[in-house]
């Protein structure tokens, strides 16, 4: 499952360094991404956040499937109860626009025991590690997204993408790269990661 913070990585730069273009990004990483699992989940909150040159690059890809709530809220109580847990530690009030596709996605993830969310946002990774709901979901954080083109890309033996990987790490990493004492470069964090590849 992926939410939409993962599309919008060197959004606030894009004008000012042709680098953070969304076709760049999505050659960089979101490719790789996509073509690594078999199945992808997007909630419909997440989806309406995108742009229509993002939306047009998820529909490309018949791997995605387009979720919603189905009207569980209310309804069903164990639902109803996961969601407003995690809209209670995200400050969260119903149908607010601002955290909407995190919340969202993390309670149809919880509820329907979908094991991954791929998410840059800090807060939920904090938050994966702290609710109860959310302890079968794994948080796939941006390093892990950068990790996985990097090795997308060298088990192919394209190289051509080494450099600007690199860069992204370095520069939209900072945060988990400090949250978790990972290697400060992505080189030794490939070679950190060697054993479990």
């Amino acid at each position: 499952m992926f939410d939409a913070n993962i599309f919008m990585v060197g959004i606030e730069n894009k004008t000012s360094d042709p680098n953070c273009s969304f076709a760049n990004m999505k050659e960089l990483y979101l490719i790789p991404l996509f073509e690594s699992f078999k199945e992808i989940i997007v909630h419909q909150k997440v989806y309406n956040e995108l742009d229509e040159e993002r939306k047009n690059f998820v529909n490309s890809y018949k791997n995605v499937t387009i979720v919603d709530e189905n009207n569980l809220y209310g309804l069903d109580p164990k639902y109803t109860t996961i969601f407003n847990n995690i809209a209670r530690c995200m400050d969260y009030e119903r149908h607010m626009s601002k955290d909407q596709g995190e919340v969202y996605s993390l309670a149809y993830a919880a509820f329907h025991n979908i094991n991954y969310f791929c998410c840059k946002e800090i807060k939920i990774d904090y938050l994966s590690n702290e609710l109860i709901e959310l302890k079968d979901v794994q948080v796939i954080t941006f390093d892990i997204i950068v990790l996985l083109a990097f090795i997308y890309y060298n088990s192919r033996k394209d190289m051509s993408h080494n450099k600007a990987l690199k860069a992204i790490y370095k520069r939209y990493c900072e945060d988990v790269i400090k949250r978790h004492k990972l290697p400060q470069t992505l080189k030794e964090y490939f070679l950190a990661c060697q054993n479990y590849i």
